[in-house]
């Protein structure tokens, strides 16, 4: 008896001794692989923070040396990650019954008195615009209005409200947000970020009723289930619901993933100095299978809910990273084995239509026309794909096909006006001249003049110039 008590205290003393170094080995996983990314992607530095069961349980910082370094104080923008805030505070109202999801806007806002069938829960589901309730098309400008909605119930500006309401509810500290509006702007750190998780999970700023509505997907006015709730994109890896949300700053700012796994009381907090956590990945197509950090996660903390994660899905997280660092051979080759083994296409593809808007060419013909024919059909209200289809039949030569889709695109109707859109006119109209500049100059100096009747700037404002001075002929000045 007492050297049977001897082994079960020596090995009670072994599995002690053993617990600390597996609690840490998802932490080395996670760090491994987001450092491996973030060298690919030249991301100078990224902080995140792990919350479970209202606690944070993990911090680090990965700095490549590849410029200025960060912790998980270093306070930077969120960007689109405040949406989640601003749905915190949305929600609040509501339980107050201060204001449904249900309202028309124009209840709130008169300039949609046009427009009476736009509800609240639209703005905040991203299925405002084109036919209301219709269709997702991420649209954060026409988010930021319930910014206005929430002010005029609050009866202040929404940065006192959500400062008030949210911030300081969450025991969180305010940083100045001079950009700061209902879709964007707040400046923060992982650290702040991770205790509005930790006050989330313990539901002292919302019921769980409430949250359990934030991060249900909306259903279409035809049945099919959206990529956002209130604020929160959601959808289910795994069996179980996933809730997220991303931030895409300036190109040499910022960028931001949260993601949420309500059932486990999981979170990840994760915040970079430039825009590449998001950018390269079409987050706002609403698929966070396309983030390898997102995956990475999954991978170390819920391994179970990770084998949902298809190798199709980690192939195209890859290839959208080989397009970020500008490696085509090692696109092409990714491009061509994914063909091979004889992929179908779906009707939410929008990352792989991306990419085969990138270098048509690099797939079979009738692969890639698959694949956007597939996306379009599925989404034809959506200006993303509109956009991109374009593009793909430019390059295939289709060009009555290609001014299908942009007139299709320039045709949507209720779009928020705001610099996006004039954008999406001036690329539709560049690309319409594209389409045609080989069989009718003429008509396609007439797009080009359009494209820079919109009063766009910038870059894409010196591509139609440059469009434009080709098409004038050698002689041109």
């Amino acid at each position: 008896m007492v050297v049977l008590k001897q082994i079960c205290l020596a090995l009670t003393m072994s599995l002690a001794a053993a617990a600390p170094a597996a609690a840490e080995e998802p932490v080395k996983q996670l760090e491994a692989r987001v450092r491996e990314r973030a060298a690919q992607l030249t991301i100078p530095g990224i902080a995140y923070a792990v919350v479970r069961n209202g606690k944070v349980v993990n911090t680090g910082a990965i700095n490549t040396g590849n410029g200025p370094a960060i912790s998980t104080n270093t306070e930077l923008r969120f960007a689109s990650v405040t949406k989640v805030f601003t749905a915190v505070l949305l929600m609040r109202e509501v339980e107050r019954r201060r204001l449904s999801l249900d309202d028309s806007v124009s209840t709130w806002l008169p300039e949609f008195d046009d427009r009476p069938q736009i509800t609240v829960r639209h703005l905040a589901a991203h299925v405002s615009e084109g036919i209301p309730g219709a269709e997702f098309v991420y649209g954060t400008n026409r988010y930021a209005r319930l910014g206005d909605v929430l002010a005029r119930v609050h009866g202040s500006t929404f940065e006192h409200a959500l400062k008030n309401e949210v911030i300081e509810e969450a025991g969180l500290t305010w940083h100045v947000s001079p950009e700061l509006g209902a879709h964007a702007g707040l400046v923060s750190t992982v650290n702040e970020v991770a205790r509005f998780v930790v006050a989330l999970q313990k539901d002292r700023l919302v019921t769980s009723n409430s949250f359990d509505a934030m991060t249900t997907p909306f259903v279409s006015t035809t049945g099919v289930t959206q990529p956002v709730g209130v604020g929160f994109f959601s959808q289910v890896i795994g069996g179980e619901r996933v809730a997220w949300s991303f931030g895409q700053d300036d190109p040499d700012y910022s960028s931001a993933l949260l993601l949420m796994i309500p059932k486990r009381k999981l979170a990840l907090v994760m915040l970079a100095n430039t825009d590449e956590l998001s950018n390269p990945f079409r987050l706002l197509m609403g698929n966070v299978r396309t983030s390898p950090f997102a995956i990475a996660f999954l991978d170390a903390f819920a391994p179970d809910l990770a084998r949902d994660v298809s190798p199709r899905d980690r192939d195209i997280s890859d290839m959208l990273a080989l397009a970020e660092t500008g490696d085509a051979a090692a696109l092409s080759s990714r491009m061509k084995a994914l063909v091979a083994r004889g992929t179908a296409a779906y009707p939410n593809d929008f990352a792989l239509q991306f990419l085969a808007g990138l270098a048509p060419t690099q797939m079979p013909q009738k692969f890639c026309e698959s694949v956007d024919a597939t996306v379009v059909s599925a989404h034809p209200g959506n200006r993303w794909a509109l956009l991109m289809s374009g593009g793909i039949q430019v390059q295939l030569g289709n060009s009555a096909l290609a001014l299908e889709r942009y007139e299709a695109l320039l045709a949507l109707r209720n779009q928020q006006q705001d610099g996006l859109a004039r954008l999406f006119r001036a690329w539709a109209y560049s690309g319409m001249a594209m389409a045609v500049r080989g069989s009718d100059t003429a008509r396609a100096r007439r797009y080009v003049e359009e494209g820079l009747a919109t009063g766009v700037t910038g870059g894409t404002r010196d591509g139609l110039l440059q469009l434009k001075q080709q098409l004038a002929g050698p002689g041109a000045q």
